[in-house]
């Protein structure tokens, strides 16, 4: 009885410390945020097209509209790319929502440095720069190709390595993948393996000359247009690799995660422009099945 007797005289307290707790919250004022430019731009020597995305951020605290996460494009901005010597004004293409030119207008050459600049109407102003890796990326060595034939399904998983060049201050993004389509619409599209062992984007800190190592999930054959493994391999900027290392940290919507700043070059706003040089090299999976 006495139990039940301070569990009624104690509801109440709790009841008034919920409510405070509550007027506590609802009674802070959230600081006004304005929109920053969002710009994003990787040039290299082998892209025909030079390509910078620019939009902006949402302010906080605002509400998304529906399922939209995106940023909301900006179509108005002069977006000027500088060799040090020549300039050209990148205009806006709305078919793929960002500002374009052929490479062939402003080469993109290694171990040059280019500079950025993103000017709006509405006073935003924006600038960034960065300098082509120069040199050849290592060659790609294939250690191993291991068939699986699981439930009637054949599958491969390709082992490779390249050694890391000769001094230190290299940086590296590493991919692998098919093409997938259907032969009797002849549409396909490029499906990135993902790698069982290694990391995407790599530093030779304290690898210096080492081998790095790696091996793709599984690659499933009758893969139309053609049973073969792309592997690039490219030099970049550490721009390009802090940038795209922050993003990995990012670990979505878990509430035990320790906040991650994503990396940004960008002067007047928050993104990225960052220089790669690379080059692929294919394997005909079907001469190993």
């Amino acid at each position: 009885m006495t139990k039940y007797i301070k569990s009624i005289l104690f509801l109440p307290v709790l009841l008034f410390a919920l409510s405070a707790c509550d007027s506590m919250i609802s009674d802070v004022e959230v600081p006004d945020s304005d929109p920053k430019l969002v710009v994003t731009g990787f040039i290299s020597p082998a892209d025909d097209t030079i390509t910078i995305f620019v939009r902006k951020s949402r302010p906080l605290y605002e509400p998304t509209p529906g399922f939209d996460n995106s940023f909301p494009p900006v179509n108005n901005a002069s977006v000027t790319l500088s060799d040090g010597i020549n300039s050209i004004n990148l205009p806006y293409n709305p078919l793929t929502g960002a500002y374009q030119v052929p490479a062939t207008v402003m080469p993109v050459i290694e171990n040059l440095a280019y500079f950025l600049s993103v000017t709006t109407p509405d006073g935003y102003h924006a600038t960034s720069s960065c300098i082509i890796p120069a040199g050849t990326s290592p060659d790609v060595e294939i250690t191993a190709i291991d068939t699986l034939n699981e439930y009637g399904t054949v599958s491969t998983k390709v082992s490779f390595r390249f050694r890391d060049l000769p001094g230190n201050g290299q940086y590296y993004r590493v991919a692998a993948g098919t093409l997938y389509g259907d032969e009797y619409y002849f549409n396909s599209y490029f499906y990135e393996t993902g790698f069982e062992r290694g990391e995407p984007f790599v530093s030779d800190k304290n690898k210096d000359e080492e081998y790095f190592i790696y091996k793709t999930w599984e690659i499933y054959e009758d893969n139309y247009p053609g049973d073969i493994l792309y592997i690039s391999v490219s030099l970049t900027d550490e721009n390009y690799y802090n940038y795209h290392r922050s993003i990995n940290s990012f670990s979505g919507d878990n509430p035990f995660a320790e906040p991650t700043p994503v990396y940004s070059n960008i002067s007047g706003g928050v993104g990225v422009f960052a220089g790669v040089n690379g080059r692929i090299t294919e394997v005909d999976l079907g001469e190993f099945r």
